[in-house]
């Protein structure tokens, strides 16, 4: 698409003979109050289409579109234009209309309307103004809180892409929280879109509390900040199952530790009472051969 910049002035005859209407006196001019009533505006990306006054009962000599001392486009009876027209306009002689589509910022500013008839030497301009606004996306909002619990405080950031004209962030806090704000903006050097955004840091003194920022008519979702990490509640019940059977799984290794150690304690007991009981035999075995040894001595002697 062609933008204004890029083009080069109306058709050279077009522009002579306006002057010489204008000169002459032939060509009335709409003033001021025209331009209050022939004020347009379109969005980025948009169309519009401008309305020139035309009678349907004449027939047109010409009818072309300038905005400053560049030609738009426009139509001459006597001869077809050759000059370079925007390539996103239409011309419509029946209806007396230019059709303007792809807007962008570039195209917003002041045009004006030529008309002249056939057979009359009356011409006529109609001042009109083209005003362009692009939609901000909707605002973007995050956080950034401190470790400790309840935090100190939080760094907040409000972002919006892509609208026209500039606006800034406004943050929709209650007067109870302070809040300190640095506001940003950077303009797309091609579009002309601007891009907003605004850091702000808040005092979590005053406790939990839900914030949120608007650019414009359009506003973020509620953001829940300054919340403690923790609280007197159980914030995680699965933590408390997973203790209790940690719990109960340690009780049941020692009670297997215990009888482990108390039948081992009994084996060895039993063990002594064997052994004891033995020794006991053996003694008596051996005082009974004493004995009966003594006892052959004395029947010898």
């Amino acid at each position: 698409m062609a933008s204004p910049s890029n083009l080069q002035c109306f058709p050279s005859s077009l522009f002579w003979l306006a002057q010489l209407y204008i000169m002459t006196g032939a060509i009335s001019v709409t003033g001021s109050a025209a331009l209050i009533q022939n004020q347009y505006r379109g969005v980025v990306g948009g169309n519009v289409t401008f309305y020139c006054p035309i009678d349907e009962n004449s027939t047109l000599e010409l009818m072309y579109i300038q905005r400053g001392t560049m030609f738009v486009n426009g139509y001459y009876k006597r001869k077809k234009i050759t000059d370079p027209v925007w390539s996103n306009t239409i011309i419509d002689t029946k209806k007396g209309t230019m059709h303007m589509s792809s807007l962008n910022v570039s195209h917003q500013g002041e045009y004006q309307c030529h008309i002249m008839y056939s057979g009359n030497a009356l011409g006529h301009v109609t001042d009109m103004h083209l005003s362009v606004t692009g939609n901000y996306n909707k605002p973007a909002l995050t956080k950034d809180c401190c470790d400790q619990s309840p935090p100190l405080s939080c760094l907040l950031t409000c972002v919006a892409h892509g609208g026209y004209p500039q606006a800034e962030v406004k943050w929709n806090v209650s007067q109870t929280h302070t809040l300190k704000a640095i506001n940003n903006i950077t303009r797309d050097n091609v579009t002309e879109l601007v891009n907003t955004s605004s850091t702000a840091r808040l005092n979590c003194s005053n406790g939990e509390m839900f914030i949120s920022c608007s650019v414009g008519n359009l506003r973020s979702e509620l953001l829940s900040v300054c919340k403690p990490k923790y609280t007197s509640d159980p914030p995680w019940p699965h933590v408390i199952t997973i203790a209790v059977l940690a719990v109960g799984v340690v009780g049941v290794m020692v009670v297997m530790v215990v009888t482990l150690l108390w039948c081992k304690s009994k084996k060895c007991k039993k063990g002594n009472v064997k052994y004891n009981l033995l020794k006991s035999r053996e003694y008596a075995s051996m005082e009974t051969k004493k004995r009966k040894l003594e006892c052959l001595m004395k029947r010898n002697v």
